[in-house]
């Protein structure tokens, strides 16, 4: 008996999840037990039926005449015609499948033919067209050259095709963009780019907004967060984007910590309504306004394998974040899923359907007296501020939003190089949320954004906010 009395608790609980662990084997073996009890008995009456008809053949050619027989022979026989006629459809049909796959096992593969492709989003090549061409003017010589060609290639010895080009997954990321292109616009969209939300480094995007009044928590109870890795904006329609979200996630049971086990995910979820959204760029907050989901496609292992490494790996460790006790075993098990295709990615269309001013200076409003307590808390009197015009969507009238000055110097401002989808569809210039980068620090005494990311963003002007030698903003 342990001396410690805390123990004693453990070990009753351990006591308790091995007995629990007991009666889940117990069932588990009773359940098998059952099943093999119910096809034993399938097998044996099957068996019965076979032995049955085994011995009316055999006995076909002594028949006995009984009146019994008599009026039982008529009816035997239609089951057995029924049986026979069923067998012989059965086999034609097995026939004509090994046909067809004969046939599509001999077909000779094309040197301009894509690489197998086993998904169903899978795009058609644009080139099998250009390679059905008329051969009525080919020389002899020539065709006896692809036949020989041909023979190689069932032969084993064909080289095999090369993946598609980066160009060409483009082209989906493109597609898309026209179906961004293609939504209207909402009625009310922002004149100028957005101000960015300026948070203290201690407190989350959370914690801000429960410091807000209780009508502006009410009007942001489901908001969502759109994060910068894995939003692309549509270059035509910025105020129009995409996401990549995982359509399956990983869950540890509460109760097994060892078990856990694979769930479908409702990617479009309450965002089918629309739904107050924040977009984080880089650790920048901003607020993006209203929006809608719907789906559109799912990432082939192709274009998964193009994807950068900061979204692979922020999709992956979304994949697993409901999973307790994650290694980098795991997370290297999930990336190769992902690229076998046995986990999808889905990409969800956001569609903007509003903006809503109110909402937009209250959050600047309410990170201003932020930035302004904490100017007070240190003991630095709070440094002058200069206001720009917010259009008020009741009253019709601008409203100020401060921003405070300082006298440091920006330091220099870097870019980063663009991705396959920034290079296709999410440019990376200007000044707005999707700038590759802001000036971070103050210009003539004016206070400019934080740095922000690579992809481009909704309302984001050419050249996003300047400050002037009398201190005022402009475009």
């Amino acid at each position: 008996m342990p001396k410690n009395p805390f123990r004693v608790v453990e070990m009753a609980l351990e006591i308790q999840i091995e007995r629990m662990r007991l009666v889940e084997i117990v069932n588990a073996r009773d359940a098998a037990v059952q099943r093999l009890s119910d096809a034993y008995v399938s097998i044996r009456q099957k068996q019965d039926i076979i032995d049955r008809l085994q011995k009316e053949r055999e006995d076909k050619y002594a028949p006995r005449f009984t009146p019994n027989s008599l009026l039982r022979v008529p009816t035997e026989q239609a089951d057995i015609l029924a049986l026979k006629a069923h067998i012989h459809t059965l086999e034609t049909i097995i026939e004509e499948l090994k046909a067809a796959a004969k046939e599509n096992t001999l077909q000779p593969v094309k040197s301009s033919d894509p690489p197998p492709n086993y998904e169903e989003t899978a795009k058609p090549n644009v080139m099998n067209a250009a390679a059905q061409v008329d051969t009525k003017g080919v020389s002899p010589t020539s065709r006896e050259a692809s036949k020989v060609s041909e023979s190689d290639k069932l032969n084993g010895d064909a080289k095999v095709p090369h993946p598609p080009k980066p160009e060409e997954l483009a082209e989906l990321v493109k597609a898309r963009n026209r179906i961004l292109a293609s939504i209207p616009l909402p009625p009310n969209p922002p004149d100028n780019p957005l101000v960015p939300i300026s948070l203290p480094s201690s407190m989350t995007l959370h914690e801000f907004l429960s410091s807000a009044s209780a009508t502006l928590r009410t009007c942001l109870g489901n908001y969502r967060v759109l994060q910068s890795v894995t939003t692309n904006w549509c270059p035509e329609r910025e105020e129009h984007g995409f996401m990549y979200t995982p359509a399956f996630k990983c869950s540890t049971n509460p109760r097994v910590a060892t078990a856990h086990r694979w769930n479908g995910v409702d990617v479009i979820g309450r965002m089918s309504k629309p739904t107050e959204c924040f977009y984080n760029n880089e650790g920048t907050w901003y607020y993006a306004g209203s929006y809608k989901a719907f789906q559109m496609d799912d990432v082939t292992t192709r274009e998964w394998a193009e994807l950068s490494t900061e979204t692979s790996s922020a999709l992956i460790k979304d994949t697993i974040a409901g999973r307790k006790n994650s290694s980098p075993q795991n997370t290297y098990e999930t990336s190769q899923l992902y690229a076998a295709g046995a986990l999808k990615v889905a990409c969800v269309g956001l569609q903007c359907v509003g903006f809503n001013q109110e909402v937009y200076r209250s959050v600047s409003e309410l990170a201003a007296k932020l930035n302004q307590s904490k100017w007070k808390a240190l003991g630095i009197p709070t440094p002058p501020a200069v206001t720009t015009p917010v259009q008020n969507q009741s009253l019709g009238l601008p409203v100020p939003v401060t921003i405070p000055t300082s006298h440091f110097k920006p330091p220099t401002a870097t870019t980063t190089s663009p991705s396959l989808h920034s290079g296709t569809g999410s440019p990376i210039s200007g000044l707005g949320i999707g700038a590759p980068a802001w000036n971070a620090g103050l210009v003539n005494g004016v206070l400019l954004p934080l740095p922000a990311g690579r992809e481009n963003s909704p309302f984001s002007g050419d050249n996003g906010l300047y400050a002037n030698a009398n201190g005022s903003l402009k475009r």
